[in-house]
């Protein structure tokens, strides 16, 4: 995951804390901030990404993807997932509570969904850790965020959130 935090890990000791956790951290992210969760153990080096591999890194991981007026995006993998970058982060048109499939990233295994509740988005990333590697603790995985920058020139919106906010609902 992320070498700038090494305690970026889901301090949570159940599957029930960790959708909690995540669940109410969610409305206080801004939009376009990408949180990744994968093994907490497994370090990719950004360059790795870059290369051009024959075969994915396979890991079970997900991904969250905070859009503009409350709406997530919800991405499962078995393999990792690189941080997106969209046009816009204006998902309103998308129908919400519908799976699909199609990835154009092709990163992205075992399909995606759009949802406008935190907490179903919370479930369905943590319901899919839990249940396709089998873990009885969440403390074997890690996150990674990647925070969207402002264009130069325009006003930022939002609030004042930073990583720190998201660690410290951990305990960090």
């Amino acid at each position: 995951m992320s070498e700038d935090y090494d305690e970026e890990f889901v301090g949570c000791g159940t599957w029930e804390e960790m959708t909690a956790w995540l669940s109410e951290s969610l409305p206080e992210i801004p939009t376009g901030v990408t949180i990744d969760f994968g093994p907490k153990d497994f370090r990719i080096d950004d360059d790795a990404l870059d290369d051009d591999f024959e075969e994915p890194i396979e890991a079970v991981c997900a991904q969250i993807v905070v859009l503009k007026h409350g709406r997530y995006l919800v991405r499962r993998s078995q393999v990792v997932m690189e941080p997106t970058s969209y046009v816009d982060h204006d998902a309103g048109a998308a129908t919400p509570n519908l799976w699909f499939d199609e990835d154009p990233t092709s990163d992205c295994t075992n399909g995606a969904i759009y949802v406008d509740d935190p907490g179903l988005a919370a479930d369905i990333c943590v319901t899919w850790l839990a249940s396709e590697t089998g873990q009885t603790d969440p403390r074997e995985f890690g996150f990674d965020i990647t925070v969207a920058d402002h264009l130069p020139g325009m006003p930022e919106v939002g609030g004042q959130w930073t990583i720190d906010d998201f660690l410290r609902r951990l305990g960090h």
